[in-house]
């Protein structure tokens, strides 16, 4: 099974139906809720995609996209899709390690290509 969480659409080449959507759900911010008081609360909240859309601001596409995501944890409940508020505040925190692993790691090859470079052209 694939593991999307692995997939660097910055980096190789993707096909663009998939590589849109996905650059626009990494650009989405958890800014609009407070994450450290309702990690901690033991209640269960679900929120539903109107939900979101009204409390983060974001437009009607980028919610639909963010559930379309199959790294999103979304379910069915009924007929709606929610999603937990644990399973979100989680899903955004994970989604940052990922993009920031990618970026460090694609840091240090440049870093290192670079220096690579530079001494091809010093022996000249």
């Amino acid at each position: 099974m694939m593991d999307y969480w692995d997939t660097d659409v910055y980096r190789y080449y993707s096909d663009p139906s998939y590589a849109r959507p996905r650059k626009i759900v990494d650009n989405l911010k958890l800014d609009w809720l407070d994450v450290s008081g309702r990690y901690y609360s033991p209640e269960v909240v679900f929120f539903t995609k109107a939900d979101i859309q009204e409390l983060s601001g974001w437009s009607e596409d980028e919610v639909r996209l963010l559930f379309f995501d199959r790294r999103f944890p979304s379910c069915n409940f009924g007929r709606k899709e929610v999603v937990e508020i644990h399973a979100l505040i989680s899903f955004f925190a994970k989604k940052e390690r990922v993009l920031r692993r990618q970026e460090l790691y694609w840091e240090q090859f440049d870093h290192e290509r670079i220096a690579q470079l530079q001494k091809l052209n010093c022996d000249y």
